[in-house]
């Protein structure tokens, strides 16, 4: 008896160091690092802040004035292709496109198109043309004489499943729940409560829906906050200063995308080697056959993008969330993992979203029953990063802030526990790191034997969070932070500011000669005349941190970043592993635009 007391002591003892050196690793005690801003107090912003609201239109519509210029000529129902277009002179045609890479797809050839054609694929290419007297029996699409006469382009979506589904009903696989993930590109919590008021009380009140309202973004843009959603990983390193431990980058070598996707931790591979059917969808220019298609310069045509949006009075995230539907139709009896990535919507102009509010509604109670045993994630990226609303005080708040709004299978809404866990979680710090380690939480019990679970940043929100959670020991960059610390403003164009906004110009002068993307094609950069911002934190230590915002010459790009003053020797540090770009700058930056840093270029060709 004795024996088997001091098994179980040591047994208690080795889980407890293993807890202890587990947590530390991922989860460092800040105060024990010496760390200036140790701690997080979260401060919940006012969605109808005047300084914001009164800069936005909450009854606009793209499509308000929209006139449907374009006559269906084909139809995809039920998976079979009909021609609408009965005129005795017309011949329609039809090819499959499939996914090779994020700049190129392959197609399966032209098919003529006969009534009940049914394509095995997903993405369908449909195009009609007046006949011709001169037209030779083998002439297709391929051929140049061919598309003179053509009146008529447009795509189809489908989730294709091989054989009838007329009869599929669900199985016991029941148990098994979806997962169906649906990002808002650049909206933040705030913008969803203004802007989509409608689905998001239908969320809650009918599925018992949560918001998350301290989701914090880890990067600055769409792509870095992407990796960490769903691989998990970090392309950035954060260098060790005054306000971070240090963490070092994800990747193996120097390669931009770190070769992430062939190892194999992209949450779409973890749900599929699971077993789930799965569906991806982006309305982003690369990366989709269906998109590559539509706006790709090397594959696009006039008639066709104007047919597929435009002249169908549509936004780019109605057929992503048909593609979608047709998912939920097509696979009662099977797992799904879907993720809808919908960059159009309000990336551009966040009054975009206003009006796809009922549309959302509608989705959401017509599909109701689809979604009863399925875990739903709406979010976001990160919030607006340009225009007037981002260079408000409580914009750029918003912008490091974006929405998660989740819901649980409905077996599990009846588990008290669970749901007192979830709600306590959203009511602290987490970030997208987190929500990758909650989708391979809810793979995990599916996953194979012998398949190995993918290193995690974070912790799954379906469980108690560690703690203490603050930005550094989330790995969340200092100038991304949304814990709330006080500053005090400087008067404009004080002597640090100007000192400083020159010290953080020459470092970026540095990256525009020395990268291999930038030189001999970006100006280099000098400091506006307009005034240096300066905020100052209050800290209790030798040196000083400040905020600093500026513009540059040539084209008053706007900036902010981060300094540390030693407060004896007056030395300035760039702490900032990344500056803030405050402006639009796609059309300046056009050639640098396939480098991570092309905020910091102004070509030298405009």
């Amino acid at each position: 008896m004795r024996n088997k007391k001091i098994i179980v002591a040591l047994i208690a003892t080795i889980l407890i160091i293993i807890f202890i050196t587990g947590y530390s690793k991922w989860h460092p005690k800040q105060s024990n690092a010496n760390l200036l801003f140790d701690s997080c107090i979260l401060k919940e912003l006012d969605p109808w802040d005047p300084e914001i609201n009164q800069l936005l239109n909450h009854s606009y519509n793209p499509f308000e004035n929209c006139y449907r210029t374009v006559e269906m000529a084909t139809k995809l129902e039920n998976g079979k292709l009909y021609m609408l277009d009965q005129r005795d002179n017309v011949t329609c045609w039809w090819q499959c496109l499939f996914p090779k890479d994020d700049y190129h797809f392959t197609t399966g050839g032209w098919n003529k198109l006969t009534n009940g054609s049914m394509p095995e694929c997903d993405i369908i290419e449909t195009n009609c043309r007046d006949d011709q007297a001169t037209d030779s029996p083998d002439l297709s699409p391929d051929d140049k004489k061919f598309k003179g006469k053509v009146f008529y382009e447009f795509l189809h979506a489908q989730t294709y499943r091989k054989g009838s589904t007329e009869n599929v009903k669900e199985t016991s696989q029941v148990n098994r729940p979806d997962v169906h993930i649906l990002v808002f590109d650049s909206v933040s919590n705030s913008h969803f409560i203004r802007a989509m008021t409608k689905t998001r009380h239908y969320l809650q009140e009918h599925f018992d829906a949560i918001t998350f309202p301290y989701l914090n973004k880890v990067g600055i843009n769409s792509r870095r906050n992407g990796l960490a959603l769903l691989l998990g990983k970090t392309i950035v390193e954060i260098e060790k200063s005054p306000i971070s431990i240090g963490y070092p980058h994800d990747c193996l070598n120097d390669r931009t995308c770190c070769d992430l996707l062939e190892n194999g931790p992209f949450v779409g591979y973890q749900f599929k080697k699971s077993s789930y059917e799965t569906l991806m969808s982006d309305d982003y220019v690369l990366s989709i056959p269906y998109q590559l298609r539509v706006e790709y310069e090397n594959y696009s045509t006039e008639i066709l993008k104007n047919n597929i949006y435009k002249g169908m009075c549509r936004g780019s995230y109605e057929p992503q969330i048909e593609y979608l539907k047709d998912l939920l139709d097509k696979f009662p009896d099977k797992p799904k993992f879907s993720l809808t990535w919908m960059t159009n919507l309000a990336h551009n102009d966040n009054n975009g979203l206003f009006h796809s509010d009922e549309y959302f509604y509608n989705f959401f109670k017509i599909n109701s029953k689809k979604f009863e045993n399925a875990y739903v994630f709406l979010m976001a990226d990160h919030g607006t990063r340009f225009g007037p609303t981002r260079l408000t005080a409580a914009g750029e708040r918003e912008d490091n802030n974006p929405f998660l709004m989740m819901f649980l299978p409905a077996f599990l809404r009846e588990n008290d526990e669970l749901q007192n866990v979830i709600r306590d979680n959203a009511r602290q710090l987490v970030s997208h790191y987190d929500l990758y380690a909650t989708f391979i939480d809810i793979v995990a019990p599916y996953r194979p034997e012998n398949s190995s679970k993918p290193k995690l940043h974070g912790s799954s929100i379906l469980k108690p969070l560690p703690q203490p959670r603050t930005c550094d020991g989330l790995r969340i960059p200092f100038e991304y932070c949304i814990c709330d610390y006080p500053t005090t403003r400087l008067p404009d164009d004080s002597p640090i500011g100007r000192e400083a906004g020159n010290t953080i110009i020459k470092s970026m002068n540095d990256i525009i000669n020395t990268a291999r993307a930038f030189k001999n094609v970006c100006h280099n950069l000098t400091l506006s005349s307009d005034p240096v911002i300066v905020e100052s934190f209050n800290v209790k230590d030798d040196l000083s941190i400040f905020k600093v915002t500026f513009k540059v010459l040539p084209g008053e790009g706007h900036f902010s970043g981060y300094m540390s003053q030693n407060r004896t020797t007056s030395e300035l540090s760039i702490v900032s592993n990344r500056l803030s770009r405050l402006d639009s700058y796609a059309k300046t930056a056009h050639c640098a635009q396939n480098t991570d840093l092309a905020a910091y270029c102004y070509c030298i060709e405009q």
